[in-house]
């Protein structure tokens, strides 16, 4: 049988006889030259800027929604108006996407209600048409009353006129002499 023997003292002499030395203390990480100097960007600006929020935004980002959903309707449907609802949406993005913030919340809006509408229709049915037209009158109540109300923070006052649509031109009695529908009455809106 094989037994294990502690190694002896008498091998490790060395370290055993050396006398302990007193811990040193840590020295303390030095500071950076110029760390006395004040900051080129001040501590308080570090925090993000305030939310760009304005009491319009609801109605914009429906714009956007709408203009999107359009978009595709009308092409679907066979209007040869090429990129015109698309250059509207660029329009809206000059004069209020003054952030990123809020430009990527009107892109997404675009972006949402073009791909659902995408998603419900693949062909030209009464039941798209009929959606193009009611998003046209809603786009364009919601237009005028964004331009009556001089809400546009930026930029020269909107002239809003509905694009004539086929749907439009046979309604007759209810469209103006532009085949749109007659603007709604002067005076405050009421609130949301």
């Amino acid at each position: 049988m094989v037994s294990y023997a502690p190694a002896a003292k008498a091998q490790f002499f060395w370290f055993f006889d050396q006398p302990k030395k007193a811990a040193k203390p840590r020295a303390r990480p030095s500071r950076p030259p110029g760390d006395d100097l004040p900051p080129i960007v001040p501590r308080e600006s570090s925090t993000p800027p305030p939310p760009d929020d304005r009491p319009y935004d609801n109605k914009l980002t429906r714009l956007a929604e709408i203009l999107g959903a359009v978009h595709y309707l009308r092409e679907l449907c066979g209007a040869d108006e090429g990129q015109i609802w698309r250059d509207q949406m660029k329009d809206i993005l000059r004069n209020e996407g003054t952030t990123a913030v809020r430009r990527a919340k009107l892109v997404n809006s675009f972006n949402d209600g073009y791909r659902g509408y995408r998603r419900t229709y693949r062909t030209c049915t009464q039941s798209a048409t009929l959606a193009t037209r009611r998003f046209s009158t809603e786009g364009a109540q919601i237009a005028a009353s964004l331009a009556q109300t001089s809400v546009f923070a930026s930029g020269p006052q909107a002239q809003v006129q509905a694009a004539p649509s086929p749907e439009s031109q046979t309604q007759g009695a209810a469209a103006g002499p532009t085949g749109t529908a007659p603007a709604p009455p002067d005076g405050p809106e009421p609130p949301d």
